[in-house]
């Protein structure tokens, strides 16, 4: 059983993170296969910042920089690395990398220390992550692991 000095210290520490492999973001577990500590430690493990080099890891540092902060479109990030939309699309495709899955993965990252570490409420998390609205989190946030934010927290909660 994972104790909750241990849960914490991973979400305060990401250097204690596995390089993540972002290309495939089929973050969905089988709940009735794995439950408790091995869906918390699968969630933790998919909820690291992508282990990138190059432009994709300057995109994932100023989306990190931004969050709760400023807007996460892909117009606002390329322009903040002096790129236009399209040279910034053309240099995430040489490197097999989209924008969307980098800020997808970001935006998983938050999402989980905002839910489990700082407690904050799923309105406050949609903002904070640059959703239009609780709708379209809840929807992103059930699509990278097939539980609400709502049930992801009170999973994490009861095995903690």
């Amino acid at each position: 059983m994972m104790n909750k000095f241990s849960a914490q210290q991973k979400l305060q520490n990401p250097e204690n993170f596995e390089p993540s492999n972002f290309e495939s973001l089929d973050l969905n577990l089988d709940i009735e296969e794995a439950s408790g500590e091995n869906a918390i430690g699968h969630y933790l493990k998919k909820a690291r910042l992508p282990d990138v080099v190059g432009v994709p890891a300057r995109v994932v540092e100023v989306l990190t920089q931004r969050i709760g902060q400023a807007p996460l479109g892909i117009t606002e990030v390329a322009e903040e690395l002096n790129f236009s939309k399209r040279t910034l699309q053309r240099r995430l495709q040489k490197q097999n990398v989209n924008f969307a899955e980098l800020r997808d993965q970001v935006r998983f990252h938050f999402s989980i220390d905002y839910l489990v570490r700082q407690q904050l409420n799923v309105d406050s998390i949609s903002t904070a992550l640059d959703f239009s609205d609780r709708t379209s989190f809840t929807n992103a946030f059930k699509r990278w692991t097939g539980l609400s934010p709502s049930n992801f927290r009170k999973l994490f909660r009861d095995y903690v």
